[in-house]
């Protein structure tokens, strides 16, 4: 009977004389549709209605401001199950549906969009639309994996606008929906929509970009509550093999760091040997000598890299294998060296850099007190390509180059720059100089000065 009802009113609304005579009856039913009893429409009628809403339907009708084209959508909408009071039946097969009525949705939009027929500013209220329902999609009560999977693929058909859409409406979509996921989401919501990010994208940039913006949303603030570790983004990161060399190097050109750590980790708990963990110290070094920050917001990322490397590099120390030894020693001076090339106030890149006239570095006083102070750090305890300090001593050897890089650090204490931050620098020179601190004690180091300097980034607490 639902079903028929349902169908009716599609088949009838299109039939302007009767929705637009005064008192239309049909108007008065179309918004009277929230209180029906849509849960009892199946998949199979829904898809029928739908297909015949698609037939006889223009794409414009999204777009309409007549009051029954918008309670036709919102019909379709409410019947799908994608918009339901919290007290009304809960739809069994609301997940089809509503995938279905999205589907539908993007396919109108992708036609209005390549004909020319919707401005930027109105397929980016529609597509956020989209996004908003999903986000508060009433998903009747499964196991998590199953609820990931259902939100996963909802997400998945809106994301497919951005393969369908012209090259210039694609970019723009990316900025939109960049910005929706940073205004909108964070914490465990954010989950399936990186998933789907990474199954539905054909743009490899474009997915490179999404993954690291749902990552970073994670972690914002507000969702401390429901944060447990990088466990669910290692398991919600699926980037496809065929993909996965192009992704990498778009991860590096975009600055998506956090999208990068998440891969190293999940390449170490793929295979568990110090072979493997050699192979991925590797190429972290490998990724340390390309990057550099584009901005301060980027910036604390690559603590969680060094953090790695400090851990990798102990590991392979306790082989007591020479030939281990030296890559690793190889490996610290490299980031010894990147550190402190990150700490110059002036980029040393191109002709003026060379002679000291670059530009202003684009990372923030405090990443450079970091990057100076762990440089200082590793030139104690790697005094030299054949040397590396692993146990702590009565007394404390500093080469020239330690001498000067603990000198450069302390001069920060001097400058008007750097003067919020003299506590701190006096307390990092205290721990590098100590005669009891080694190489093992750079964990410990690093995370002093994170929490000193970055107290408010949550994607580092797990190495504080």
């Amino acid at each position: 009977m639902v079903v028929c009802l349902l169908f009716m009113m599609i088949l009838l609304a299109k039939e302007d004389q009767l929705v637009d005579q005064p008192d239309s009856p049909l108007l008065s039913l179309l918004g009277q549709t929230s209180s029906l009893s849509w849960h009892l429409v199946d998949m199979v009628s829904y898809q029928s209605v739908l297909g015949y809403f698609s037939s006889h339907y223009q794409p414009s009708i999204l777009l309409a401001k007549e009051s029954s084209a918008e309670l036709i959508v919102k019909l379709l909408k409410v019947a799908a199950g994608l918009s339901i009071p919290t007290d009304s039946q809960k739809h069994l097969d609301a997940v089809p549906k509503c995938r279905a009525f999205i589907h539908q949705m993007v396919q109108f939009l992708s036609s209005l969009e390549q004909n020319g027929k919707i401005t930027l500013a109105i397929l980016e209220q529609e597509m956020s639309k989209l996004l908003d329902d999903i986000i508060v999609f009433n998903l009747p009560d499964v196991g998590s994996q199953t609820r990931h999977m259902a939100l996963s693929s909802l997400f998945m058909e809106v994301l497919m606008m951005m393969n369908n859409a012209t090259i210039p409406t694609a970019e723009f979509l990316r900025g939109s929906i960049r910005t929706w996921i940073e205004q909108k989401v964070h914490g465990l919501v954010v989950l399936p929509l990186l998933t789907a990010t990474c199954q539905s994208l054909a743009s490899v940039r474009h997915m490179a970009e999404m993954t690291e913006a749902c990552i970073t949303a994670y972690f914002r603030e507000g969702s401390l509550h429901q944060i447990v570790g990088w466990g669910p983004i290692l398991v919600s990161l699926q980037v496809p093999e065929l993909t996965i060399e192009e992704f990498l190097q778009e991860c590096l050109s975009l600055g998506s760091y956090l999208t990068l750590y998440v891969y190293l980790l999940q390449c170490l708990n793929s295979e568990q040997t110090l072979r493997n963990e050699m192979k991925v110290l590797l190429l972290l070094s490998k990724w340390l000598e390309q990057v550099y920050p584009r901005s301060a917001q980027e910036e604390a990322k690559l603590f969680l890299w060094w953090h790695q490397v400090l851990q990798l590099s102990l590991i392979q120390t306790e082989q007591n294998d020479s030939v281990l030894t030296e890559s690793v020693i190889r490996i610290l001076l490299l980031l010894q060296s990147r550190q402190s090339l990150l700490a110059e106030e002036r980029l040393s890149s191109g002709i003026l850099g060379a002679i000291g006239f670059g530009r202003k570095s684009p990372l923030s006083n405090r990443f450079r007190v970091v990057a100076r102070g762990m440089a200082a750090f590793l030139s104690v305890q790697v005094p030299a390509e054949d040397q590396i300090r692993l146990k702590p001593g009565s007394e404390l050897y500093l080469t020239l180059k330690a001498q000067q890089a603990l000198s450069a650090l302390e001069s920060l204490t001097i400058s008007k720059q750097y003067v919020e931050y003299q506590e701190q620098i006096s307390q990092a020179a205290q721990f590098i100089k100590h005669p009891g601190h080694c190489l093992h004690d750079g964990k410990s180091f690093l995370a002093l000065l994170v929490n000193r300097f970055y107290p408010e980034v949550h994607y580092l607490d797990n190495i504080r």
